[in-house]
């Protein structure tokens, strides 16, 4: 055990899922669900995984160590950390903590970097669960999840959504409704019929092309703020095809599943350039890969 300022401590552990959309993504973008009413994203937790590692560091003084990125920062305490470079959306989340020192953090990703399936935003979540449990500050998930959102919107200087960070903080299958002032987000465990369909009939394919989603939803979703009625009307039918898909997936029923994701890609994939790649469209249109998702 080592003193914190606050203590001592023995080294733990956070783990969160990462994510991947089955329908609606983009809708957990405010104020895009204030747009268009009865919005709702459809996501699933997967066994791909962001960790933060917490032990002890030397008196007076605080490490951030990125495993992917093969880089550690050191400061006096916990809000020395610059809010720049590739460690700064980690940064930025530690000042939302009491300033702590004699402590290291160890952050990792499974999945590769831009492989959209929401790592980055999980790591947030789950270094903001190992902070406030080290400095006894915290949060209802709730208000880690809005705190997480907006952290990540000042660092992008963009509009983020809350969808990553509470498939982060509940893992399972998740219908997340958006009203005004509220978010219900219902979820089904990964261990139920829903669960055990999309095990059996779904699979998690890297194309090895990088996404960088901030700078694609802005392009997706600038028009309906701009009152746009044709991307409106996309959107309202992604968030059709995403009420549907939580239908069929709470009715572990694969094909309605299917039917609602190919739908809600139908749409997306002509709302803006960068929503679909020309290597993802020829990836998707190879003979061996319609086979195996069932395309002929």
């Amino acid at each position: 055990m080592a003193p914190n300022g606050i203590g001592t401590f023995r080294p733990f552990r956070v783990v969160v899922p990462n994510r991947v959309d089955i329908a609606g993504g983009t809708l957990d973008i405010y104020p895009l669900y204030l747009l268009l009413g009865d919005a709702m994203t459809v996501n699933a937790a997967v066994a791909v995984r962001s960790e933060v590692a917490v032990r002890p560091f030397r008196r007076g003084a605080a490490r951030l160590s990125s495993g992917n990125f093969g880089i550690a920062v050191t400061a006096a305490d916990t809000h020395g950390f610059s809010p720049g470079g590739k460690m700064g959306l980690l940064s930025r989340a530690l000042r939302h903590f009491p300033a702590v020192s004699g402590v290291e953090f160890l952050v990792r990703n499974e999945a590769p970097v831009g492989s959209g399936i929401g790592a980055s935003s999980a790591l947030l979540v789950a270094l903001m669960l190992a902070a406030g449990r080290l400095t006894g500050t915290a949060c209802r998930r709730d208000e880690t999840a809005r705190a997480a959102m907006e952290i990540e919107a000042a660092h992008l200087k963009s509009l983020t959504g809350r969808q990553d960070h509470l498939a982060a903080l509940r893992g399972g299958l998740q219908g997340i409704r958006f009203s005004p002032g509220r978010v219900d987000a219902r979820r089904l465990p990964p261990g139920g019929p829903a669960g055990t369909m999309l095990r059996d009939h779904a699979f998690l394919a890297h194309t090895g092309i990088a996404h960088l989603s901030s700078d694609v939803n802005w392009r997706m979703i600038r028009g309906a703020i701009d009152g746009d009625g044709e991307v409106l009307r996309k959107f309202r039918g992604i968030a059709a095809a995403a009420r549907g898909a939580w239908e069929a997936v709470s009715a572990a029923d694969p094909r309605g599943t299917g039917a609602a994701i190919a739908a809600e890609w139908t749409i997306r994939r002509t709302l803006a350039p960068g929503v679909s790649t020309a290597g993802g469209e020829e990836l998707f249109s190879a003979r061996r890969v319609r086979r195996l998702i069932g395309g002929g």
